[in-house]
């Protein structure tokens, strides 16, 4: 169902901060230590990207750092509710990870997605196969529905997937998001609201998928001091990036270099208190 185009101005107005960039952190030797891709949300319409890969540097990620341009026509609604398009961006997506994968065996691999984004991500780990995984991914306000079935996203992480969320992200994901449908044309609220559900018809199986990796980080007010005041863009500045999201990519490398199992959720987020 199509919105009327008044919509678009509202929804760019709420987090339009600057232009889609990111500085060149994709040297020949920074391949050779990981990868980490990066998606804006809808429309490509902030500097979030940028702002991100600049927190991932300052905190030490010496990965290479690509910001991965999956927006059409800075069309914030086409890019939210095209899911027919989406999932074929998302496979482009999928293949560059395994290209990489292919080219630097045994290097750690990681996904961050703002806003919808965050469905590219998903559906871009639901496209890769079996036997093939990425380290984590950290979904940042995601306007993924809070219903939908992350089961084979989950597994295809060797760690876990992050979901930073925020009860106060009202204006983009509460207003423009419940009129638009979320990115996934599911029928839940954002995702990136108040978190993930483990759905109804879930298999023993997916519950303990859930339990072991998924981590939920909603907001709380001792996040301002980073940079993160609750709202839409706030978990992308480059202060709560590097303190929040740079050493779960450390981490992940550290667990990989050592053959350490993924540490369970649960002592993921005691650590994180």
């Amino acid at each position: 169902m199509r919105y009327r185009s008044w919509l678009v101005p509202v929804l760019m107005a709420a987090v339009a901060v600057g232009g889609c960039s990111a500085a060149d952190y994709t040297t020949p030797e920074r391949y050779q230590q990981g990868l980490v891709v990066i998606l804006g949300g809808a429309g490509c319409i902030t500097s979030a990207p940028r702002q991100i890969c600049q927190g991932l540097d300052q905190g030490g990620v010496g990965h290479a750092l690509e910001v991965f341009e999956w927006t059409g026509s800075h069309d914030v609604l086409e890019d939210q509710q095209n899911i027919e398009r989406n999932r074929r961006v998302a496979g482009q997506l999928s293949a560059r990870l395994l290209r990489y994968m292919g080219e630097h065996p045994a290097r750690p691999v990681h996904l961050i997605g703002l806003s919808a984004g965050t469905g590219i991500v998903v559906f871009a780990l639901e496209q890769l196969p079996l036997g093939r995984s990425v380290d984590g991914a950290c979904l940042l306000a995601s306007s993924v529905n809070n219903n939908y079935d992350l089961t084979r996203a989950l597994r295809r992480v060797r760690n876990e997937i992050t979901n930073f969320s925020s009860v106060a992200d009202v204006v983009v994901l509460g207003v423009g998001v419940g009129m638009a449908g979320t990115v996934d044309r599911g029928t839940g609220v954002s995702a990136g609201i108040g978190g993930f559900s483990v759905p109804k018809e879930a298999t023993e199986t997916a519950k303990r998928l859930y339990k072991e990796k998924l981590v939920e980080m909603p907001w709380n007010p001792a996040y301002v001091i980073f940079g993160h005041v609750g709202d839409h863009l706030g978990a992308s500045s480059s202060g709560f990036v590097k303190h929040f999201m740079a050493p779960i990519v450390l981490d992940a490398e550290r667990r990989r270099a050592r053959g350490k199992t993924p540490k369970p959720a649960s002592q993921h987020r005691q650590e994180s208190q």
